[in-house]
């Protein structure tokens, strides 16, 4: 199964982009082994995902700007016209 995110490889990006990266894929891991596992519905998690992602929004400025851009990663990822 593949990541889920795909980044650039670790040598062409800056030591910001590696941590996301690094955290990016901390991320994926926990999401492939209940996905794997089947103990958790994908509909399940991606409501879970959801709700967690508006409950950081909550703390942010700009959140207008910020789902835009949210918005525009998750049609792109997901593959939605």
């Amino acid at each position: 199964m593949g990541k889920v995110i795909q980044f650039p490889g670790p040598n062409s990006v800056s030591p910001d982009m590696q941590r996301l990266m690094h955290i990016a894929d901390e991320i994926d891991a926990i999401i492939l082994r209940h996905l794997t596992e089947g103990d958790i519905d994908p509909r399940d998690l991606a409501g879970l995902l959801a709700h967690r992602l508006g409950s950081f929004m909550r703390h942010l400025e700009q959140k207008s700007l910020l789902w835009d851009v949210c918005e525009k990663v998750l049609k792109t990822q997901a593959a939605i016209d």
